[in-house]
């Protein structure tokens, strides 16, 4: 087909494969070409979509199916049913054969409820002696907190002692039930998360605590430490990470450790600039030997300059009779 301009007679009478093209080459717009392809069947765009096809072509071809997702997307949003009320639904909740249904649905729409229907949904997930419907909703509560919910948290903690109960407890209760219940918190969840919720002269059980937490923890609430004590923690969790892990991947080095991160950070907190720098050192001298792959030959070398600088064990450097 040559690109004079024809008849509408001509235009007409062509093959609508041809009308198509012509409109693309003689420069309709894209909305006239979309309005042809439209009356087309479906089962037959995909002849146009070749690579001799212009551009304008598969941009109405692409525009169209997304209009027709994007109907099918509205019919599907309007055929489906419509949300029950959250008392119909707690009632099948409370009930027997369809409890599992309803539990689903309930924990879904929780987010998008008004608040006295949440509070409906986390009292009835909290009265229950169904371990996951506790620990769901307490999840939900550590980051959706009111204080109203506190009371019952501390009813379901006292008779269940859940992971999940404590958690909420320590972060949300107030200090002197922290301080009250203190012991029992520490075993239900964690022991530095609930001695931080305690004033900086509240006596420490170190032997609760992993090295790097004792040394965060010292950082926190500007307990006493020397630098002495301070460098043998990093010392003897470095000691201790080499001859727990393997570190072979590219981009290994001192800096990868477990638990480098948050002993630094405590270190710059605590003002011990010079084992900051140390530690850099020692990265930046064993960094060959990473890339290397050797292990072994890493782990000896390591050591080896750990006791040059008079490496201590943290239970030599924190007994107060050394």
């Amino acid at each position: 087909m040559n690109n004079e301009l024809i008849t509408e007679d001509s235009l007409l009478a062509m093959r609508w494969e041809d009308q198509v093209m012509y409109l693309a080459q003689h420069g309709a717009e894209e909305r006239f070409i979309r309005a042809l392809i439209r009356a087309l069947p479906k089962s037959e765009w995909p002849i146009l979509e070749n690579a001799q096809t212009p551009a304008v072509v598969h941009r109405a071809i692409s525009t169209l199916r997304w209009e027709e997702d994007a109907i099918t997307h509205q019919r599907e949003i309007r055929e489906q049913p419509k949300y029950r009320p959250v008392e119909e639904v707690l009632a099948d909740f409370h009930g027997t054969g369809k409890k599992q249904a309803a539990r689903k649905e309930l924990q879904v729409r929780l987010p998008y409820l008004t608040a006295y229907e949440q509070k409906q949904i986390i009292y009835a997930f909290l009265d229950t002696y169904v371990k996951t419907d506790r620990v769901f909703v307490l999840k939900y509560l550590d980051t959706h907190f009111d204080l109203m919910y506190l009371k019952a948290v501390e009813v379901v903690w006292g008779l269940h002692h859940d992971f999940e109960a404590a958690k909420v407890l320590t972060h949300y209760a107030s200090e002197e039930f922290i301080a009250e219940h203190f012991e029992q918190l520490a075993e239900d969840y964690r022991y530095l998360p609930v001695r931080l919720r305690m004033p900086a002269d509240y006596p420490v059980n170190r032997f609760r605590l992993d090295w790097h937490e004792y040394i965060y923890l010292c950082a926190r609430q500007h307990l006493s430490i020397t630098e002495k004590q301070a460098f043998a923690i990093l010392s003897n969790t470095i000691h201790l990470q080499l001859s727990l892990v393997n570190m072979t991947f590219e981009g290994a080095s001192l800096f990868r450790l477990p638990y480098m991160f948050p002993i630094l950070w405590a270190l710059g907190e605590l003002g011990f600039i010079g084992i900051i720098l140390r530690f850099y050192l020692e990265n930046e001298r064993t960094q060959p030997l990473f890339k290397t792959g050797n292990w072994d030959e890493i782990r000896e070398s390591v050591i080896a300059q750990l006791n040059k600088d008079g490496f201590t064990t943290c239970y030599d450097a924190l007994d107060p009779d050394k």
